[in-house]
């Protein structure tokens, strides 16, 4: 077995037996989805600054 399956293994322990696990979790969960929703945003702005410069490469 691989090092990042057993860190997956001992996140979920953790989560799971420990008092204010859950509390754990669900702030490694908001984090993970803030982290998901960062990267969509980057990703639409480097699209809309390719088309602005696609847009004025066009014009001239």
């Amino acid at each position: 077995m691989d090092k990042k399956l057993w860190s997956r293994i001992g996140l979920i322990a953790t989560v799971c037996l420990v008092p204010g696990g859950m509390i754990i979790g669900a702030t490694l969960a908001a984090r993970r989805y803030r982290q998901q929703q960062d990267a969509k945003a980057r990703a639409e702005a480097e699209d809309a600054a390719e088309s602005d410069q696609s847009e004025d490469q066009s014009e001239t």
